[in-house]
């Protein structure tokens, strides 16, 4: 497991990217009308998703941790509070939890096929 980029929840996709790409950010991937993936200034590796969903903006803000296989993770932690059980995202398979201090827990397993795997360091 390692951290992957991090998650940013908003309300407003086209003013959240305007506000990045006036920082140096550039749009690696935009998979559909709610998620856009950007790369830092001067690199070409994914540092930030933005997405607008209800339950990520409830969570808030965080890493996003690539991992081999998320439905055994979840399966192995049974007691934590899974916000968002496995399921299929523009990414790959995806997961989030709420620890008992109340941050957002995030994981991920890349699309072996997805259009967006090469935009993440192998490591």
């Amino acid at each position: 497991m390692r951290l992957g980029f991090e998650k940013h929840p908003v309300t407003n996709l086209k003013q959240a990217l305007t506000g990045f790409e006036r920082s140096g950010f550039t749009v690696l991937w935009h998979p559909d009308r709610d998620s856009v993936l950007v790369a830092a200034p001067g690199t070409s590796t994914a540092a930030v998703l933005l997405e607008v969903h209800d339950v990520e903006l409830e969570l808030g803000a965080g890493g996003v941790y690539l991992l081999d296989d998320v439905d055994a993770f979840e399966r192995e932690h049974p007691d934590r509070d899974w916000v968002v059980e496995p399921c299929d995202g523009p990414l790959g398979r995806y997961a989030a939890l709420r620890t008992r201090a109340g941050l957002p827990q995030r994981f991920l397993t890349l699309d072996p096929a997805g259009g967006a795997r090469r935009y993440f360091l192998e490591g």
